[in-house]
């Protein structure tokens, strides 16, 4: 089963186009098939991840990057399915996955809930309201905040001492801000959609 992000940004018409697609450019690099994304309408992307586990890893990493300016936030669909390449082009492609995608994001101001996912299964519905949940802590994120989370998806195995050098604080200021982001949260979440992405994939509906 594919994934397929669609998203776009909140707070562009505040900002010079430069300010977010320096951002947001390589982080889908990173995550997406090679040249499997596109940014369209100047404002608007959607990417065919990968790693389809790594899906929410992207999400989450482009909202800490962008949420380092406090103009600036994304909206994102994850859309789960198939997908028929054609002429290696993600805008000509078809199926359930980019259809998913781009069906839910033009939902997601409506709902009020920055990120969902859609996958034509029933564990959609406890998906989105973790997604939910988290988002209480994630909308909240100060630049710091953010800037550190950013910090921790670049860096992975990055320690307390050496991420307090990247910020330019005190290593106990780095735990502070690391607690204050939830960031023991955010990878719980992220586990979790490593298992629902499993289940989905295998047909789990229960």
């Amino acid at each position: 089963m594919d994934v397929v992000l669609a998203g776009d940004i909140i707070g562009s018409k505040k900002n010079q186009p430069d300010d977010y697609l320096k951002i947001i450019e390589p982080i889908l690099k990173k995550y997406s098939k090679k040249n499997m994304f596109q940014i369209y309408r100047g404002d608007s992307f959607q990417a065919w991840i990968k790693e389809p586990e790594m899906a929410l890893h992207c999400v989450i990493e482009l909202k800490a990057a962008l949420k380092r300016s406090s103009t600036l936030d994304v909206r994102i669909a994850i859309g789960l399915g198939d997908i028929e390449l054609i002429e290696h082009n993600i805008a000509k492609s078809t199926g359930s996955a980019l259809t998913n995608s781009g069906e839910l994001l033009d939902t997601l101001k409506a709902k009020e809930q920055e990120i969902m996912v859609c996958s034509d299964s029933t564990i959609d519905h406890y998906m989105n309201i973790i997604l939910k949940l988290a988002l209480l802590y994630m909308n909240s994120w100060t630049e710091n905040g953010a800037a550190t989370v950013y910090e921790m998806f670049k860096h992975p195995h990055i320690t307390q001492e050496e991420l307090g050098k990247k910020l330019g604080v005190q290593q106990a200021t780095a735990s502070r801000r690391l607690d204050r982001a939830n960031w023991q949260e955010t990878q719980e979440l992220l586990n979790i959609f490593k298992r629902y992405y499993k289940d989905v994939s295998h047909g789990n509906n229960n």
